[in-house]
């Protein structure tokens, strides 16, 4: 077998989720079918804040495409791993990431990773606010909210429980977005406001990111209203 790296910097990341290590090489594996695989790992400098995952396949140089196109078209954990991601491959098996090549790869430009069409950053030269609209009504976050309410009859999930529930997800993985936050929930929506400014656009660009990973995974939301009123309580509506 052979070897592709892939190493990430958690200072670079907008969601510094060690869950990354799981999910990366899972999606990549199913992508495939099976053609790379996991192979394990580690952290590369002392500080530990660079983390390589290991890839096996039969053809590294063949393949690393397609982990390229996976980090360009998804989103791991609420980022965009094109953006900060380095790729290294090897003809050796479990190759040492000093003994492997690394392949270069153009980023996304800002408009290739689209937010799904449930969300928008809304931002305007001499508006006091910069907006994430979040359309709880659209079919994805819909349906997401059905299977929800089947695990918690308080989680009827309009505007203002998607606000709870997000808060809720924010005060435990991303709390610095919470400051200057202010919310405008309604049946139908739920938008986000902070004062425009740049610092502030990007901390929009970031909650629209979470929330999108937050829809698009599930998982973690399933888990988080099946422990409601156990390990955490949520402010339901």
């Amino acid at each position: 077998m052979q070897t592709i790296i892939i190493k990430l910097n958690s200072e670079k990341l907008i969601n510094a989720d060690l869950d990354m290590r799981y999910k990366v090489p899972d999606y990549i594996e199913t992508y495939t079918d099976g053609v790379i695989t996991d192979n394990g790992y580690d952290y590369v400098n002392e500080s530990g804040t660079e983390l390589a995952i290991w890839l096996d396949t039969k053809d590294a140089a063949a393949q690393v495409q397609n982990v390229i196109h996976c980090l360009k078209t998804k989103r791991f954990c609420g980022n965009d791993l094109s953006q900060t991601a380095q790729i290294y491959i090897s003809e050796q098996d479990c190759a040492e990431l000093e003994k492997c090549t690394e392949v270069s790869f153009t980023p996304n430009s800002s408009d290739e990773l689209h937010l799904p069409d449930y969300l928008k950053v809304v931002a305007v030269e001499n508006c006091a606010n910069v907006s994430v609209c979040f359309d709880v009504e659209a079919p994805k976050p819909y349906a997401l909210g059905e299977k929800l309410y089947t695990l918690n009859e308080q989680a009827y999930m309009n505007g203002y429980n998607w606000e709870a529930l997000l808060i809720c997800c924010l005060e435990h993985n991303l709390p610095d977005l919470l400051e200057g936050l202010e919310s405008d929930p309604e049946a139908g929506s739920y938008v986000a406001l902070y004062e425009n400014t740049p610092k502030n656009l990007e901390k929009a660009n970031r909650l629209a990111d979470f929330i999108a990973y937050l829809v698009e995974d599930e998982e973690d939301l399933c888990q988080l209203v099946r422990e409601d009123g156990e390990t955490i309580e949520i402010e339901w509506d």
